[in-house]
């Protein structure tokens, strides 16, 4: 995916090299930086042809000014002509208030680091639709093939889009992705920083990076594990996907070993999603959703061609009211 642009407004080199490592780390771009004048009423330089390019070309404006009193400040001046013209998101720091021991300056940079994800996806956004809901196809020992067999059941146009947690190496990744790229219908993806979950497409999520789904249906991915026995954690992503998608998510739990989603189940009913299964007497191995079924959250059980008629049927369903309630 494409790094994102950044304009850097800041009141001190020291700020400017902090900000810039960031930015670095987070795998985007600095392309445009200033340093105001700290002292009152002086002149910010002209702007030349370059700049000008530059700046008409940035994704968001990350700014970390020292906030002043004086309101006929040239900072304070820059900072509402900023806020005032742009068409673009401005992230606001003031790292002045951070204490200089390590620990303070740590959590700082952490706090900035997580606004940057979240700002990556709202980028992303401006240019692309997000499904309207996002399931998650759940699966462990012998899911790829009753998962692949649901998709290629399903017809495009949906507007749905799916999370797909399998455990699994990450080494097989590439092998789940090739897989789903034999289905015409829905794209098979890797999750990126920031990425929107499209309509038709299968996120495979990264058994090594935690992932949170926002719920403006956009990724945020982490460099540390899921937490929990399992890779990916289904539990974990459940739970996420109740906080943030409510009804417009649910779960369908495929073959599998093993008690993860079980748990998570509760809280997808909770916020009055929906939870489904693969009838067990199809699995390979079926105590996934035995597991599930032992919640008595499920909503609809059957084959994996089953489960793709009734998916469709309650899709357009749900897209019927919408349009009654509009209309």
């Amino acid at each position: 995916m494409k790094p994102l642009a950044l304009g850097l407004l800041v009141d001190s080199e020291i700020k400017l090299r902090q900000l810039s490592s960031l930015v670095i780390k987070m795998g985007q771009r600095v392309e445009y930086s200033a340093v105001l004048p700290q002292y009152e009423h002086s002149v910010v330089p002209d702007l030349d042809l370059e700049d000008l390019e530059c700046i008409a070309n940035l994704d968001a404006w990350l700014v970390d000014i020292t906030c002043v009193e004086n309101e006929r400040s040239s900072t304070t001046e820059v900072l509402s002509v900023l806020l005032a013209t742009v068409d673009v998101p401005v992230l606001l720091s003031d790292s002045s208030e951070v204490e200089t021991d390590g620990t303070s300056l740590l959590q700082w940079s952490d706090r900035l680091c997580a606004r940057l994800q979240r700002l990556v996806g709202e980028v992303n956004l401006a240019s692309n639709t997000p499904a309207n809901m996002v399931w998650v196809l759940a699966a462990s020992t012998g899911g790829p093939q009753p998962v692949r067999e649901f998709l290629h059941a399903l017809p495009t146009g949906l507007g749905v889009g799916f999370l797909y947690a399998q455990h699994i190496d990450q080494e097989y990744c590439g092998s789940l992705v090739t897989m789903l790229g034999k289905n015409a219908s829905y794209l098979g993806v890797a999750p990126e920083q920031g990425a929107v979950i499209k309509p038709d497409t299968v996120t495979i999520m990264d058994p090594a990076r935690r992932a949170e789904l926002q719920d403006n249906a956009t990724l945020v991915v982490y460099d540390e594990p899921w937490g929990g026995r399992y890779k990916p954690s289904i539990d974990q992503l459940l739970a996420n996907l109740a906080s943030t998608q409510k009804e417009r998510g649910g779960v369908i739990i495929f073959s599998g070993m093993g008690l993860d989603g079980a748990a998570s189940c509760r809280l997808i009913k909770q916020q009055r999603g929906q939870v489904w299964v693969q009838e067990p007497t199809t699995c390979v191995v079926d105590s996934m959703p035995q597991a599930a079924l032992a919640t008595d959250c499920v909503d609809f059980t059957g084959t994996p061609k089953e489960l793709a008629a009734n998916f469709v049927q309650h899709i357009n369903h749900i897209n019927a009211m919408k349009e009654a309630v509009s209309s």
